[in-house]
């Protein structure tokens, strides 16, 4: 069974105003894809059409998707994307494992934010802080550096995500369009 958990990074959190920057997609067990908006042949800075064609490729590759508010957030977030740039879309009502859903029925955290789980779990990776300014200087200033550590950022929440998942197995019954 192909499972992959995944991370997008935006401009914004609406998909009618933003764009999406990057993604991380980790087979399960298996090594990182980035997805930049700046490594795409044609594409531009200000239209994720590509981007997003070829993060939807991949995704829709796996039988399982793991994402951290990947229901309301992550998932969305494409397929608004990919409705407005007419490409297609990431299946809306695929296999997802949210860990916020599972962390909101199953746990009593005072949080289910990804940091608040995987303290909580003591996994070896732990959420990277990254400030508001990075990602003005890398959607308006097109710096590089920012960009780049926005990505690191994506990619070290999916390894954290990957470790939280792992915990929550046992929480997991029939895997549903709704996350768990």
């Amino acid at each position: 069974m192909k499972i992959a958990t995944y991370d997008i990074e935006t401009s914004a959190l609406s998909a009618n105003f933003g764009i999406v920057l990057c993604a991380v997609v980790k087979p399960w067990q298996g090594e990182c894809k980035v997805f930049r908006i700046d490594e795409l042949p044609g594409a531009t800075r200000s239209d994720d059409t590509k981007l997003v064609a070829a993060i939807i490729e991949e995704l829709n590759q796996y039988m399982i998707l793991v994402a951290h508010n990947g229901v309301k957030f992550d998932r969305v977030f494409l397929n608004t994307r990919a409705t407005k740039n007419g490409t297609t879309l990431l299946n809306p009502r695929g296999n997802m494992i949210d860990p916020v859903i599972l962390a909101r029925k199953y746990l009593r955290m005072s949080y289910n934010g990804l940091d608040t789980i995987a303290q909580y779990f003591q996994t070896s990776h732990q959420k990277t802080p990254v400030m508001g300014h990075l990602w003005i200087q890398a959607v308006i200033d097109r710096d590089e550096v920012a960009l780049q550590e926005i990505i690191n950022h994506c990619m070290e929440d999916v390894y954290v995500l990957e470790e939280v998942a792992e915990k929550l197995v046992p929480f997991v019954g029939k895997i549903n369009e709704w996350g768990g």
